[in-house]
């Protein structure tokens, strides 16, 4: 079937960390696979992939690579791949590599778009002449 490295983002239970829509958490949450919220965490997050679903709401930072959202967002954004639904609503700035913004959506805030990271790579000639 599917090996972890193959899953992507989901963390090493092959499941993403998933905050119900009756739940709060007060506190920073952090991942290294895939976090989805439906409900609402007030406090930062930082993980590899986001999926905010249309009842979730985040109140704080968030770090990631790459997200979705479909909720509400009060506060930082810095993602590489960003894509915000109809359904969503942000009031903060956001940096990004890349991002969607579907109509309808409301953002307030500046958008930043920063440089993808290049790695340098160093020539070598092989020239025995």
């Amino acid at each position: 079937m599917f090996s972890k490295t193959e899953r992507g983002g989901i963390g090493p239970s092959g499941l993403p960390s998933i905050v119900s829509k009756d739940m709060t958490i007060t506190g920073n949450v952090v991942s290294p696979g895939t976090i989805q919220v439906e409900g609402t965490v007030v406090g930062d997050i930082e993980c590899h992939e986001l999926t905010l679903g249309e009842t979730g709401e985040i109140r704080g930072q968030v770090k990631c690579e790459i997200a979705q959202i479909h909720g509400t967002v009060n506060g930082e954004l810095q993602v590489t791949t960003l894509s915000i639904a109809a359904s969503a609503t942000i009031s903060g700035d956001i940096v990004h590599e890349n991002v969607s913004i579907e109509a309808h959506a409301h953002v307030e805030g500046r958008l930043v778009r920063r440089e993808s990271q290049q790695t340098n790579l160093n020539l070598v000639s092989d020239d025995t002449s």
